[in-house]
């Protein structure tokens, strides 16, 4: 028996049909029309007949019309509810059915996701996403202890007053204190706002600094979510050409000289998808173009902590003259807080847009995360997954290495969470989908016009080193076929 609260009827009597046939009348429809589920509990007989102000006895005729049909069924101490299941000749194609709802006539804009993600649904054995992080080794145990830490103090109410509109000022001076110290910023709060997410923040940034009309480039292939976020404000995309080492700089200044750019985005630290990362040499002529042409750089620093390579890369926001930088990153890695580092007046401008979608904070979680970082423990957190994630990496490139010759080309990554493959036929997803294994749609890379060799984005860092090993060689003999 399903467990429904008990449902709240509304009708209005009159007396051009017998009562009790109105109440059964009434309850047949709402069956009908969905609103009455299987199972669900009604009012009793003798609470219903106070709410419509009839006599019990009405009721309880209703009911028993209603009961000796199959609509409805009364068990000791359960109440009466709605038969479950109703009987399949009352619902059948034959018997009269609802008024059917008008089609709405009003436009409004219809969202679809540009990412679905289907393998939620557990039919497939093993699942190479597009590079997320493994939720097992996330700080939700340290987390959940702060957060009970915190409501158990007595200066819990004064924790949760450390807020402005920006974020909880003790989060913001650890983000920070990150940003000075290990990623080459000269920072400090006011440039700061916490929001609730990367795809947030990447919003957030769209909505404040994008008009419609405006024109905005793109890396390709890219990340479309970020796309999306911009299409949302009216911009127009171009479309820049990625290669080995990033974002094609020189095809970019040739945009630049017939089109007047809003803003530039890119990943440079690990591009998504090819996980390239853009040398200092671009990265100093995309400042250079920045300059000259007026526009922002939106930059995503989407995995900072998880590059392997000996040498650090900053990013282009902590480079000389980089003030025309938006700056994206994460506290860490599969926890909903996100920030946004920008020049003071647009951050504000920012913040304030926040407020607008949501004034309600994860207070708790802010605070939380702000006392972890200033224990040490999300850098000792990010320490190990960084070991962990860099022995998957290893154990991913020696299988491709060995099983993938003759079938796909690929470059180890200096960091990030994935792979990125160029396969030497094309790739049949449906095929793979039907074997059991996951993997992210190429297209879902490219603008829709595109119609050349599309690349594969294979994520090893959710997966555990046994099903890293299973599903790659089961992955290599499908593509063998």
């Amino acid at each position: 028996m399903k467990h429904h609260s008990q449902v709240h009827l509304q009708l209005s009597v009159n007396s051009e049909v017998p009562i009790y046939q109105q109440i059964k009348s009434y309850i047949i429809n709402e069956i009908k029309r969905g609103r009455l589920l299987p199972g669900a509990q009604l009012p009793g007989s003798r609470v219903l007949a106070q709410q419509l102000r009839v006599n019990r006895n009405t009721v309880i005729l209703a009911y028993e019309h209603l009961a000796a049909e199959g609509w409805i069924a009364t068990q000791y101490k359960s109440g009466t509810r709605i038969s479950d299941p109703i009987p399949q000749e009352l619902v059948s194609p034959d018997a009269p059915e609802a008024e059917a709802k008008p089609s709405l006539d009003i436009t409004f804009r219809q969202f679809a996701p540009p990412q679905p993600l289907p393998y939620n649904n557990g039919t497939f054995d093993t699942v190479f996403d597009e590079g997320q992080p493994d939720g097992r080794l996330s700080p939700i145990p340290e987390i959940t202890r702060e957060v009970r830490k915190i409501l158990h103090q007595q200066t819990t109410k004064l924790h949760l007053k450390n807020y402005n509109e920006r974020g909880n000022e003790q989060l913001l001076q650890e983000i920070n204190l990150v940003l000075n110290n290990d990623r080459g910023l000269a920072a400090v709060t006011e440039n700061i706002c916490v929001t609730h997410g990367h795809q947030d923040s990447l919003f957030l940034v769209a909505q404040t600094l994008i008009f419609p009309g405006d024109q905005v480039a793109v890396e390709h292939p890219g990340y479309q979510p970020a796309w999306e976020a911009f299409r949302l404000t009216g911009a127009h995309l171009h479309y820049i050409p990625v290669d080995e080492q990033g974002i094609d700089v020189e095809a970019l200044a040739v945009v630049c000289q017939h089109t007047s750019l809003k803003a530039v985005y890119i990943t440079p630290h690990h591009q998504y998808p090819t996980t390239s990362t853009l040398p200092v040499a671009r990265r100093k002529l995309l400042l250079e173009l920045s300059e000259q042409y007026h526009f922002m750089i939106i930059e995503d620093d989407y995995d900072h902590s998880y590059h392997f390579d000996a040498q650090p890369v900053l990013p282009v926001a902590g480079m000389p003259h980089a003030d025309n930088v938006v700056y994206i990153g994460s506290v860490a890695p599969s926890i909903p807080l996100s920030f946004v580092y920008g020049p003071v007046e647009f951050i504000h401008s920012l913040a304030s847009c926040q407020m607008v979608v949501s004034q309600q904070r994860d207070r708790l979680l802010e605070q939380g995360m702000a006392n972890l970082m200033a224990e040490g423990e999300i850098r000792r957190y990010l320490q190990q997954t960084h070991a962990t994630y860099k022995k998957r990496l290893t154990l991913t490139s020696g299988i491709l290495e060995v099983n993938f010759t003759g079938i796909a080309d690929f470059t180890i990554p200096k960091g990030g969470l994935a792979i990125w493959m160029r396969l030497h036929q094309p790739l049949q997803i449906a095929q793979l989908h039907a074997a059991g294994i996951y993997i992210v749609n190429p297209a879902s890379f490219y603008a829709p016009q595109y119609i050349g060799k599309t690349g594969l984005r294979l994520g090893f860092a959710s997966l555990e080193e046994n099903a890293i090993v299973k599903g790659l060689d089961k992955l290599a003999k499908i593509l063998r076929r």
